[in-house]
């Protein structure tokens, strides 16, 4: 009516009212046979010093010469080294040479330890504590070589007195640390070079294979696969 129109009533030409359609989702049925359309993933991979570069884990691979360098600086700078190489890696190769040249770092130091715990004080009944006739801790020779008497039993008792207070005493603290430190050195290192391999061989799985590592190409109607990018 024309006093419900509100401020269309001058207007010739009014709106209409369309009908409400009630519009419900597919069944599940519907819905599971309709096919999934295909999405087009688009990944970009920047080319590093060579072409063929495949990135493993996010990383190329890198070289042996790249694992030998890096090691020998970790290892010639020891920690301060390690830290140099280990941040600055940009491959595999590099990361896990870093590694290497702390594994035998650690090596090292454990063996320094071991040989200054072993050399340090005297041998019980050697020259220097008065066992022997004449000399130092290293045996110099007797002021008259031919007035030396040389007693083989004293010997085999000297040493066997030795073997029996060393076993008694145990090993000490810094034999203790460096054992540990050498077992630590050898398992980064073993670690390292392993880690490497599995990578190298990864990388040449990829290579070896027919699509190098990527997705099958979906051709559509009327396009070559070798056109297919």
């Amino acid at each position: 009516s024309m006093a419900n129109d509100g401020v269309f009533a001058n207007l010739s030409a009014k709106p209409t009212r369309g009908e409400e359609l009630e519009e419900k989702p597919p069944t599940y049925e519907q819905a599971a046979a309709d096919a999934t359309p295909p999405y087009w993933e688009i990944t970009i991979l920047a080319p590093g010093m060579s072409s063929d570069d495949v990135f493993v884990d996010g990383l190329p691979v890198g070289s042996v010469f790249s694992f030998v360098w890096n090691g020998m600086i970790s290892m010639s700078f020891q920690f301060v080294g390690f830290l140099l190489t280990y941040l600055l890696h940009t491959t595999h190769a590099a990361k896990n040479g870093s590694r290497a040249g702390l594994g035998v770092t650690l090596i090292q130091i454990g063996f320094t330890w071991k040989s200054s715990s072993s050399s340090s004080g005297p041998v019980e009944g050697g020259p220097a504590s008065g066992g022997g006739a004449g000399g130092d801790q290293f045996g110099a020779a007797p002021p008259d070589p031919n007035a030396h008497d040389f007693n083989p039993a004293a010997v085999a008792g000297d040493a066997a007195a030795a073997a029996s207070s060393s076993a008694a005493g145990g090993l000490s603290t810094s034999e203790w640390l460096a054992y540990g430190l050498m077992i630590v050195g050898w398992f980064i290192l073993i670690r390292s070079v392993s880690d490497f391999l599995r990578a190298r061989r990864q990388e040449q799985l990829v290579l070896s294979s027919p699509d190098r590592g990527l997705g099958v190409p979906v051709v559509a109607v009327g396009e070559r696969p070798e056109s297919v990018v």
